[in-house]
């Protein structure tokens, strides 16, 4: 029971993450970094050095146009009124201060029609600015509404899968949580770290489409339900394999390979050693250790001590001895198995009693 709650304690408090907080994450990271323009989806760097080129170049415009008139000018007095049309939302601020530009642009320029045409074509273009912007911007709204309830279908479909089998309920939680640790000790970059999550928390996806009688089979598959059960995996990949974001990340591929192993006899396609995603090496490890921590209607779950054996029995064979090691380093962080010097000392204790 002890290591029972130690594994829930693992996967979902001391990793920091659970129940909906880690779906919120997973959503802020899906709808991040959007690849179209919209100045809503510009960084807050970006957005302060316009606005800072802005004050800059109306400056720069009138200081020049003090000492020297050229209709050429009128393209420097366009940078702040752009800039403005981009920002502000209220079409009088921005025809105000469209109309005030054009106004100084007047007073310095010489009498005649070109500038007065200039400042009119000026005033339309802003109001025209302003005009696609908020196309834009209600485009990428609704474009993020529905990337966001894409997502939720997502992963209320993984949700509905572990609820369908009741001996693997937090199961997904478990890889994704497991996943996300290893690939922060492993020193992965945050966006590496954020897609194996993910790939993480929709890898049995495919399962959607697995027979009930399969997954809630009280007893070990035969060899035709288990072909059966290994399609989990293409499925998953066809079910997710047009999202670009997903793609992009290379979760499509970590959920098409999880179960490929470092010696070509997994499947799908029998990859071997570096042919596997290594974000897709490090959910192998973390699902199979899940796996053999839980409970199932044929079997009792192993300890943590005994999975952590496991991973080390099969370093390099099943799973990548990189990802293995520091499982085990995580493992003993969290005080879930004895530290390295200990272990090795229970194992050589029955040695030494004998002689």
């Amino acid at each position: 029971m002890k290591n029972e709650m130690d594994l829930h304690k693992l996967s979902r408090n001391s990793l920091g993450l659970q129940g909906h907080g880690a779906d919120t994450d997973v959503r802020e990271l899906f709808l991040s970094g959007n690849d179209h323009f919209c100045p809503v989806s510009l960084g807050k760097k970006t957005t302060v050095s316009l606005w800072i080129l802005m004050v800059l170049s109306i400056g720069a415009a009138i200081w020049l146009h003090m000492f020297h008139s050229s209709p050429l000018l009128l393209g420097l007095y366009a940078v702040p009124v752009v800039i403005v049309a981009l920002y502000v939302a209220n079409v009088f601020l921005v025809s105000t201060f469209a109309a005030a530009v054009m106004g100084i642009w007047l007073y310095f320029s010489e009498v005649g029609w070109i500038p007065v045409i200039g400042a009119a074509a000026l005033l339309l273009i802003s109001m025209l600015i302003r005009r696609v912007t908020v196309v834009s911007q209600r485009n990428y709204l609704q474009k993020v509404e529905f990337e966001e309830l894409f997502m939720n279908t997502i992963l209320s479909f993984s949700k509905s899968i572990d609820a369908r089998d009741p001996y693997t309920a937090f199961h997904s939680n478990n890889v994704a949580n497991y996943a996300k640790r290893i690939a922060a000790e492993l020193g992965l970059s945050t966006q590496e770290i954020q897609a194996v999550h993910l790939a993480g928390l929709i890898h049995d996806i495919g399962k959607i489409g697995t027979p009930e009688s399969i997954l809630q089979k009280e007893s070990r598959l035969t060899e035709e339900e288990y072909d059966v059960m290994k399609k989990h995996a293409e499925d998953g990949y066809q079910i997710i394999k047009d999202i670009k974001k997903l793609q992009d990340m290379g979760a499509t591929d970590m959920v098409r390979h999880h179960h490929e192993r470092m010696d070509g006899h997994g499947y799908p396609h029998g990859l071997k050693g570096d042919q596997i995603p290594f974000g897709a090496r490090i959910l192998a490890a973390c699902d199979a250790f899940d796996a053999m921590t839980t409970n199932r209607s044929y079997r009792q779950k192993l300890s943590m001590e005994t999975a952590a054996e496991e991973l080390r029995r099969h370093s390099g064979t099943q799973f990548d001895p990189v990802v293995a090691k520091a499982f085990i380093r995580v493992l003993m962080e969290d005080g879930l198995i004895p530290a390295e010097e200990e272990s090795e000392s229970m194992r050589l204790l029955p040695s030494l009693q004998k002689s």
